[in-house]
């Protein structure tokens, strides 16, 4: 049985199987590992929301390491620039499209910092969006830091001009925003868990950022799956073939040299 296994004629057969589960199993360790490293960062995401906030203004003006204040807990005080707000489209808000506002807060030092104040619906694209009116005034907001998202450049990805004032954006690039926007932006996005006090019902809380684990489990049960799946239905090859074939009857075939044997008849 064994010698069989090693004839010369299967030892490529073999080493293909081979190359396909070790290739399936490495597929399935990488989404096992993508999987870790998004649960890690996920307990940081939760753990930073968690925190006692920070003043946003001693981050103001100071040299910052974004990806270190991702999802950081801050307080920022100071006063709504409604004539330089944006609105940002395809946002969702329990199954239904509309916009996201996004409105510049003054601090008291002059630094202007884009606040992701609440959702709106689609009809309400027009900013500033007077049915959804900033607090006038002073006010204290609590939210956490976004990093600034800049479109990838993709031919697939939707793009917002390079030029021009914009009024409607698809991404919250503070990088371009800040050349239509009196002093130089905050680099990071204030999203509020709440909205600020005005005098309607919208924009309506955006909440907290949905954390998940995309679908590396899935995938890494799914590569492991097929590689337990070629392992097997390889066996079970190697098994039928090393029985020979059968009959529809399950009987094992009768072979060649019986056949022409019992053709010719016994000798005499």
């Amino acid at each position: 049985m064994l010698r069989s296994l090693f004839a010369p004629r299967l030892i490529a057969s073999h080493l293909l199987v081979l190359a396909v589960v070790a290739g399936c199993v490495w597929a399935g360790s990488w989404q096992w590992e993508r999987l870790g490293q998004a649960r890690d960062a996920n307990d940081l995401a939760e753990q930073r929301m968690q925190a006692e906030p920070l003043d946003l203004s001693e981050l103001a003006g100071s040299t910052l390491d974004p990806q270190a204040l991702e999802y950081r807990r801050v307080t920022a005080t100071g006063t709504f620039r409604a004539d330089e707000e944006v609105v940002q489209r395809n946002r969702g808000h329990e199954g239904n499209q509309g916009l996201h506002v996004l409105t510049p807060l003054e601090l008291a030092d002059g630094t202007p910092v884009l606040v992701r104040r609440g959702w709106v619906p689609t009809g309400f694209d027009e900013p500033p969006v007077t049915q959804a009116p900033p607090p006038a005034g002073t006010v204290e907001v609590t939210g956490i830091l976004e990093l600034a998202v800049s479109p990838s450049g993709s031919a697939f990805e939707a793009q917002d001009p390079d030029e021009g004032t914009l009024e409607r954006v698809f991404h919250a690039d503070v990088e371009r925003l800040d050349r239509q926007v009196e002093g130089e932006l905050f680099p990071m996005v204030l999203r509020l868990f709440a909205p600020v006090p005005s005098d309607g019902e919208l924009p309506l809380p955006t909440g907290p950022p949905e954390l998940d684990e995309a679908n590396h489990f899935s995938y890494a049960m799914q590569w492991f799956s097929f590689a337990a799946l070629a392992l097997i239905t390889y066996g079970a090859w190697l098994v039928r073939r090393r029985r020979g074939p059968h009959r529809g009857d399950g009987q094992p075939e009768p072979r060649a040299d019986t056949l022409r044997r019992d053709a010719v008849g016994p000798r005499a």
